[in-house]
C-alpha cells in the first residue's frame, strides 16, 4: 500500500476519496516545514499548498517521493530546481482557477471603475440622503478604452476575452509567448512593459512570481504610466511595489488600485497606503479595493484542484505520465514518468 502526504494544514477528505484503496493519505497539518517529522521519508508522493515553503532541506528528506504536487498554479514556495536535480518531478495545477481569477479581476475592475464600494458604504450610512449618483466621482465609460494585460497565459487570455466582450480594446506584454497569439485573440501585442503602461487606461497583472518579475512594477514604471491608470493585481503581490502604488495614487498618476494580492499578506497596517485604506482617508474615496487573496476561490475550484492534485500523486506511483511538470528540464533520472 502506498503512502501519500498532505504536508500543510489542509484536510484530506477529497484526497482520500481519490486515492481510494491504492494507499493511505496522511495529513501533517503543518504551517512550517520545520514542523515536519522525519517520517516524510516514507512518502511515495506528497502535495503542498501555499501555507509553507518547501526548501532543499525538506526535499532531501523525501527520499522515496515519486512526485511533489503544488496544489495551485504558483510554485515559488517550492525549490523545484533542487527537486529536479535529485529526480523528483514537481507538478502544479495551473488551470483550476482560470475562470475564477479572471472573473475576480473583472470584478475588481468594475468595483473601482463604477465606484461600487463608495455607493455601498454611503447607502449603509444614510440610504435616504445618500441616494445620489454624483457620489461616485470620476466614473468613466469602459467602452473603447484600453486594457493592458501583463502575462498572456491562461488567466490573462481569459481576462482579455472578458474585457473585449465589454467593448474594450486589449493589449498585452508577454516576452515569452510565441508569435501569433495576438492574431488568434485579436489583441495588440507590445514589446515592452513601458509601452504597455504608457498607452493603457487599465492594467491587469497575470504574471507568475519569479526572480525576474519580483518588484517589476516599480516607481519608474508608474512614473511613466498614462495618467489616470487603474492598476489591478490578482497574480502575486511580489510583482507590484506597494510603495510605488502609494506614490502613484498620491501624485494622481494612478486613479485606482484594486488588488487581491500584496507584497505582505496579511498587509502590514503601518504601510502608509494600508493605513490610509483602513482609516478611510477621504483622498482615497473608493480608489482602492482590496480582497484577501481570494481570487482563486470557489467551491468548485477548490474541489477541482484537490482532485487533480491527488490524481497526480496516484499517477506518479502507478507510472502514468505526469502533466504540468514545471521542472522537466531539471530532472535527472526522474522517479516517475513525465509527459512530453
Amino acid at each position: 500500500m502506498y503512502l501519500f502526504g498532505v504536508l500543510d494544514d489542509v484536510g484530506i477528505t477529497i484526497e482520500s476519496e481519490i486515492i481510494g484503496e491504492a494507499g493511505k493519505v496522511v495529513a501533517y497539518g503543518c504551517n512550517s516545514e520545520l514542523a515536519l517529522p522525519d517520517d516524510i521519508s516514507k512518502l511515495d508522493a506528497a502535495m503542498v499548498w501555499h501555507n509553507m515553503d518547501v526548501s532543499q532541506e525538506t526535499i532531501k528528506k523525501l527520499s522515496n517521493c515519486k512526485a511533489l504536487v503544488r496544489v495551485g498554479a504558483g510554485y515559488d514556495n517550492v525549490d523545484w530546481r533542487y527537486a529536479g536535480s535529485i529526480g523528483i518531478p514537481v507538478i502544479n495545477i495551473p488551470d483550476y482557477g482560470t475562470n475564477d481569477v479572471a472573473d475576480h479581476a473583472l470584478a475588481l475592475l468594475l468595483a473601482v471603475g463604477r465606484r461600487i464600494t463608495v455607493y455601498t458604504e454611503a447607502l449603509t450610512e444614510d440610504a435616504e440622503n445618500n441616494w445620489k449618483p454624483s457620489l461616485g466621482t470620476n466614473i468613466r465609460r469602459f467602452t473603447d478604452r484600453t486594457m493592458g494585460i501583463v502575462g498572456m497565459g491562461r488567466i490573462g487570455t481569459a481576462m482579455a476575452t472578458r474585457v473585449k466582450a465589454m467593448g474594450m480594446n486589449a493589449a498585452f506584454y508577454d516576452p515569452y509567448l510565441p508569435d501569433g497569439y495576438d492574431k488568434t485573440y485579436q489583441v495588440k501585442r507590445v514589446d515592452t512593459l513601458q509601452e504597455l503602461f504608457a498607452n493603457s487606461d487599465y492594467i491587469s497583472i497575470h504574471a507568475p512570481a519569479t526572480e525576474e518579475t519580483a518588484g517589476m512594477i516599480d516607481r519608474k514604471i508608474i512614473e511613466n504610466s498614462k495618467k489616470g491608470l487603474t492598476l489591478i493585481n490578482t497574480a502575486r503581490g511580489s510583482i507590484v511595489s506597494l510603495d510605488a502604488v502609494y506614490y502613484g495614487l498620491k501624485e494622481g498618476i494612478i486613479e485606482n488600485f484594486a488588488a487581491d494580492v500584496l507584497e505582505s499578506e496579511p498587509p502590514k497596517a503601518d504601510h502608509p497606503l494600508i493605513n490610509a485604506y483602513m482609516h478611510k482617508e477621504p483622498w482615497l474615496n473608493g480608489r482602492v479595493v482590496l480582497t484577501p487573496h481570494a481570487g482563486f476561490y470557489a467551491v468548485e475550484s477548490e474541489r477541482e484542484m484537490r482532485v487533480k492534485a491527488a490524481t497526480q500523486m496516484l499517477n506518479a506511483v502507478q507510472n502514468i505520465p505526469l502533466r504540468n511538470c514545471i521542472n522537466k528540464t531539471c530532472l535527472i533520472n526522474p522517479r516517475s514518468a513525465v509527459a512530453d
